[in-house]
């Protein structure tokens, strides 16, 4: 008889049963978060500035590339308006396009200040 009430299953209730906390083990990740919390954002505001360095660098160092080119384009410009304006070269152009030094009735002289811009 004794086997037949071992047989039966006994419900059992746990709706008391509570889990408690581990106060020191709180203790200990929150000592562990306030030690390692600042030094992951310092390292990443390491990383960011460093990042923002390099990338100021790159367009920095694009820039003085492009300002190279650009003086050189200057230079260049500026040499070729010299020598098209060079008084030989006129007078070389001016011959070959069928032009002839103006008569004299033909040339007006400006006085004053109108003259200097005029030959600006």
């Amino acid at each position: 008889m004794t086997a037949l009430a071992y047989a039966q299953a006994k419900r059992i209730e746990n709706l008391h049963l509570t889990r408690e906390r581990d106060r020191r083990r709180g203790r200990q990740l929150a000592t562990w978060l306030l030690g390692i919390v600042p030094v992951a954002c310092a390292l990443l505001v390491y990383a960011a500035l460093h990042v923002e360095t390099v990338r100021v660098g790159y367009t920095r160092e694009a820039r003085q590339k492009l300002y190279a080119q650009l003086d050189e384009e200057n230079r260049r410009l500026k040499a070729d308006l010299v020598l098209a304006s060079a008084p030989s070269r006129v007078v070389e152009v001016a011959t070959r396009k069928g032009l002839k030094p103006p008569r004299p009735g033909q040339i007006q002289y400006i006085e004053g200040a109108a003259a200097e811009e005029a030959s600006r």
